[in-house]
């Protein structure tokens, strides 16, 4: 069997097996209710070709103890879902197959199958941006601990959210920015419309893209052709929110974006910080606690910072400026019902090429503790995509941690933890010795592999 083969086998066997654990793991009867409630707008829209929801005994769907569909009156007199484009639209596909239009005929099912679909998809076009740079076996290792030992496991795969089609974008605007020496800035632009569709915010994202590559490449290509192209996109919301909801807004229904905005225009300035660092050090929601292998890596990435490519630095200042964006106008806690994060898996995202790419260059401790820290974060997350029971409440997301509920609910969880941590340890160690040299201890030869 040629190499090439053995690889196409190994990302085959790769795919099933990711495909399976997020299949075995998703909603399949209750859900929170913004994805409940963008689910029903999908379902009604593929079997009746309208959102009205005029008559439709809503009282018949199934919901949470708590909590209650997000469906109110539209400006044109009618009865429909209100949330934001994309989170209606990309559920439409997964309702095609003809089923009947009566309460009893829906089903979150077809929804969440089809954002573990789109997520294969967004692992895939991260697996190609990273490729060129890292071969084959550390681009696997990467995009395996993005899929299982971060949030993607426990939202964006475990039901359709918005967030599953804005990191649906976002890898979709690394892997065309990538491409070739000057990438395809069109493409760029239509993976960042897609991204907006999902979360309007995520315009900030392309834009700061577009605009930071331009100025370092000194050429207004990249900026023009990601602009007019994601603008097109921004109309197609616009014109969306017409026909649905009967006014000129691309955020849709997505009204809390504009209740949240004002709140912090006209807050104080110490709570708008405090909602920020909730974002990123919460107990409960923070980036930096659910996920603290970031923390290892930053070092290296500010190593790497003028080696990486523009692009991919470009990236991580648009998702900084989202998280930015995103804590002005959302309460960092991002409501309850879901496990680890949810607000800033944009950001994560933005930031995993960067930060995979400058994995290479981390030193001795760093590079001691992270395959057994990735190992016993990956469990971690398992613990709420297994089992939907610990979600943090947002008026406690400063004072409790999920996982630390489940170590005390049930003991065998910390086991758990600390096997996987040694098990993946042992296993590199074994397998592969070389991660274990520091890179500035390495020989230039070796610097040069590490980079790719």
């Amino acid at each position: 069997m040629s190499s090439s083969m053995r690889r196409r086998l190994a990302w085959t066997v790769w795919t099933v097996a990711v495909a399976g654990v997020l299949l075995a793991t998703i909603s399949t009867r209750y859900a929170v209710n913004d994805v409940l409630s963008a689910n029903l707008g999908a379902w009604r829209i593929a079997t009746t070709g309208v959102p009205w929801l005029d008559g439709f005994p809503l009282d018949a769907i199934e919901t949470k103890p708590g909590q209650f569909l997000w469906v109110r009156e539209s400006l044109h007199g009618h009865q429909v879902v209100f949330r934001s484009p994309g989170a209606v639209a990309a559920g439409i596909p997964a309702y095609l197959w003809p089923r009947g239009t009566a309460p009893e005929d829906f089903s979150l099912v077809p929804a969440s199958t089809f954002a573990v679909l789109l997520t294969l998809l967004t692992l895939g076009l991260f697996a190609r941006t990273l490729l060129p740079h890292l071969g084959h076996a550390a681009t696997m290792v990467a995009v395996s601990a993005l899929a299982l030992a971060t949030p993607v496991w426990s939202v964006s795969a475990d039901s359709l959210w918005p967030h599953t089609v804005t990191l649906l974008g976002i890898a979709g605007m690394a892997w065309a920015a990538s491409r070739s020496p000057v990438g395809s800035w069109a493409a760029v632009g239509a993976f960042g419309g897609v991204a907006l569709w999902g979360r309007l915010h995520a315009s900030l994202i392309v834009a700061v893209l577009g605009l930071v590559v331009s100025t370092r490449r000194r050429s207004l290509r990249p900026a023009l052709s990601a602009g007019v192209v994601s603008a097109v996109f921004l109309a197609g919301a616009t014109a969306w929110s017409r026909w649905v909801y009967g006014e000129w807004d691309p955020a849709g229904g997505y009204a809390s974006v504009d209740v949240y905005a004002t709140k912090a225009a006209e807050g104080e300035r110490w709570d708008q910080l405090v909602n920020l660092a909730g974002l990123w050090v919460s107990p409960g929601r923070g980036l930096l606690v659910v996920t603290p292998c970031i923390l290892l890596l930053v070092p290296a990435l500010v190593r790497s910072w003028r080696a990486l490519p523009d692009w991919a630095t470009a990236l991580l200042l648009g998702g900084l400026a989202y998280s930015v964006a995103q804590g002005l106008m959302n309460v960092f806690a991002g409501g309850t019902g879901f496990y680890g994060y949810r607000l800033m898996l944009e950001t994560m995202a933005c930031a995993f090429p960067a930060l995979a790419l400058s994995a290479a260059r981390t030193g001795r401790v760093a590079r001691a503790l992270l395959p057994g820290l990735l190992a016993a974060q990956a469990v971690a997350v398992g613990v709420g995509a297994v089992r939907d029971a610990y979600s943090v409440d947002p008026d406690e997301a400063w004072h409790s941690n999920a996982l630390w509920w489940a170590v005390t609910d049930i003991p065998t969880t910390g086991g758990a933890l600390v096997v996987a941590a040694a098990t993946a340890t042992l296993a590199v160690r074994v397998l592969a010795p070389g991660w274990f040299t520091p890179w500035r201890n390495a020989s230039p030869a070796e610097q040069a592999h590490q980079r790719g």
